[in-house]
């Protein structure tokens, strides 16, 4: 038995673990920890709220994998379901497991990846995932694990330092998406319908604006572009869209920032 586990060891240590996350952003988070060690299944390369029509073959070969990381968001959880139907070994990572979560309309706000510091505690959950999963190359995850910390670090530094330069500090919302990265770096938010204004709301928005120091409407959702745009051409404020789930992580919290400082 000694023999054979040391003839296994090195097939251990170099072996790649297969896991599963719902969307490329996802896994790129997870890929700055995990890196070469891990292969990643991705469900889907764009986000819909809406169950994918899936086989049986290839739910199997989600829920097969050593782990599913996710966010917990509401298509996530049915995700889940299903997978654990499969597979009811399978082991499910919350990565903001531990983070106390925004509320809105009586729901958790899960979108806790806009801001980079409570982006350190999803680093952590998944640091702690890899080990258990991979307990041989524990070290090698903690390295990449501090290093993507002080990436982390810097991209919120560097975030803050060019918000201070902004002219635009309070904006209209549809929708809860950008409030953990409005929290952590004092933007206010102020929500709206969606919906087009009529002519008699008209003047209420532009004293609202105007009292209010309105600069610009921010939509994640390109589908709300026509309710920005009924906002935007009654007050005269801009229209910025932003990406919520963007592959890149620090390409999107840098593209959000820029959105404030242009022009």
């Amino acid at each position: 038995m000694y023999k054979l586990l040391l003839l296994l060891f090195p097939l251990l240590l170099f072996s790649k673990f297969q896991v599963t996350t719902t969307l490329p952003f996802e896994a790129h988070i997870i890929k700055k920890i995990g890196q070469n060690h891990i292969r990643i299944k991705t469900i889907s390369n764009n986000f819909s709220n809406k169950l994918l029509d899936l086989s049986p073959t290839e739910i199997s070969s989600l829920a097969k994998t050593r782990a599913y990381f996710n966010f917990s968001l509401e298509i996530e959880k049915k995700y889940e379901k299903i997978f654990l139907e499969t597979n009811d070994k399978l082991n499910i990572v919350n990565m903001s497991k531990n983070i106390k979560k925004l509320k809105y309309k009586g729901k958790e706000n899960p979108y806790v990846w806009l801001d980079p510091i409570l982006l350190r505690e999803v680093a952590k959950n998944i640091y702690d995932a890899l080990v258990k999963i991979d307990f041989y190359n524990k070290d090698k995850y903690k390295v990449n694990y501090q290093n993507f910390l002080l990436e982390l670090d810097e991209s919120f530094l560097k975030t803050k330092r060019k918000l201070v330069k902004s002219e635009i500090y309070n904006i209209f919302v549809f929708d809860e998406s950008l409030d953990y990265f409005a929290k952590r770096f004092k933007i206010n938010v102020y929500k709206k319908k969606k919906r087009i204004l009529s002519a008699s709301e008209i003047k209420s928005l532009v004293e609202e604006v105007k009292i209010n120091e309105i600069k610009a409407v921010f939509t994640a959702d390109r589908e709300n572009i026509t309710y920005a745009k009924s906002l935007s051409g009654n007050s005269n404020i801009q229209i910025k869209i932003f990406n919520l789930y963007e592959e890149l992580l620090f390409y999107n919290l840098s593209n959000i920032t820029q959105e404030f400082l242009s022009k």
